[in-house]
């Protein structure tokens, strides 16, 4: 009788091991197919018609002008939550100004900004930005920006990047005299603000 008890007793402390070692061994298993799943890079087309850029540009350190310009193409490729490439092509031909200050019907302060004294948009009709990586901790997209012709490594900061909405949204701003984009031999640059701020907001297909 005690020998059936013994028998039973062992029978009943190995199924359950074997059930406890079952259990572990699927919480074990989720978690891989998850990050098998997020390693998967994906890539998604920006819509250039709900897309867009706010520029904002300031003068003599009191007043500032902004507008608008359109994108012309581009694609954000993610892997889980975080963007990990793709690139922006803006259209700087569709420059406009949003503001009302010294506001002109012919449109005074963009065909300056797109002559050469600033942009030469006829030279160098898009300026492209081609992201190479990013940092979900701090909200962070890097990569390198090219404006008439001159390339270096920016960061679009204050990102958020919404999968299931497919939208993206940063602030990216740079110091425009890297890039050459300065009113030469005159004094009236000096009165023009170095940093030049843009507002992405990308939405996808």
């Amino acid at each position: 009788m005690k020998n059936t008890t013994v028998i039973a007793f062992t029978f009943i402390i190995t199924i359950l091991f074997s059930s406890c070692g079952n259990t572990e061994t699927k919480k074990l298993e989720a978690p891989l197919e998850v990050q098998e799943l997020d390693s998967v890079l994906k890539s998604l087309k920006i819509n250039t018609s709900t897309s867009n850029v706010e520029w904002k540009g300031v003068m003599v350190g009191i007043y500032s002008h902004n507008g608008f310009v359109s994108i012309k193409e581009g694609n954000l490729v993610y892997q889980g939550n975080s963007i990990t490439g793709g690139n922006i092509t803006i259209d700087m031909e569709t420059m406009t100004q949003s503001d009302s200050l010294y506001k002109t019907e012919d449109n005074k302060l963009v065909a300056h900004l797109e002559s050469p004294d600033f942009f030469d948009v006829a030279n160098f009709p898009t300026a492209i930005f081609e992201i190479t990586s990013s940092d979900l901790g701090t909200n962070k997209v890097y990569g390198n920006l090219t404006v008439k012709g001159v390339t270096d490594s920016e960061v679009v900061e204050n990102v958020i990047f919404d999968v299931e909405k497919k939208s993206a949204t940063g602030t990216l701003k740079f110091d425009r005299q890297k890039y050459g984009v300065t009113y030469k031999g005159s004094k009236k640059d000096m009165l023009v603000g170095d940093e030049v701020e843009m507002t992405i907001s990308l939405k996808t297909n």
